[in-house]
């Protein structure tokens, strides 16, 4: 009878969970808030290929800067890195503007929080993870 009423309990909260968590992330240095959203393991899946380059023996290694961008191009509600004034100013493309107007620890920072919002728990554990 217990395991009846936990089955209802897990397809109920299933169907009324949030597909995509929302969050906002305060940036110190901009003195405002970055509007983020968890990312689907298919689009973690694409970021994870992009962001990878040969290396000698066929293997796959992960450019950590480009990833953490494309995670926070992808993820971030506000501010929209593809906005023409941005591109123009810093483009030409949203990985561009990123990297030139980021910090690095700010990439770090946003890129852990989108992971960790995406279900990726122990984050230094889990980046490593979806890197790999």
């Amino acid at each position: 009878m217990k395991s009846i009423k936990n089955a209802e309990v897990v397809l109920r909260t299933l169907l009324d969970a949030d597909l995509r968590p929302e969050k906002e992330i305060f940036m110190k240095r901009f003195n405002l808030h970055f509007h983020i959203q968890a990312l689907d393991g298919k689009t973690i899946n694409k970021i994870r290929e992009q962001a990878s380059f040969p290396v000698k023996g066929g293997e796959k290694q992960v450019d950590d800067e480009k990833f953490g961008a494309l995670v926070i191009e992808k993820a971030c509600l506000i501010p929209n890195w593809t906005d023409g004034q941005l591109l123009e100013a810093f483009g030409p493309t949203p990985i561009d503007v990123i990297q030139k107007r980021l910090l690095a620890g700010e990439i770090a920072k946003l890129s852990n929080e989108i992971l960790a919002l995406s279900g990726f728990a122990d984050e230094d554990e889990s980046i490593e993870e979806i890197k790999n």
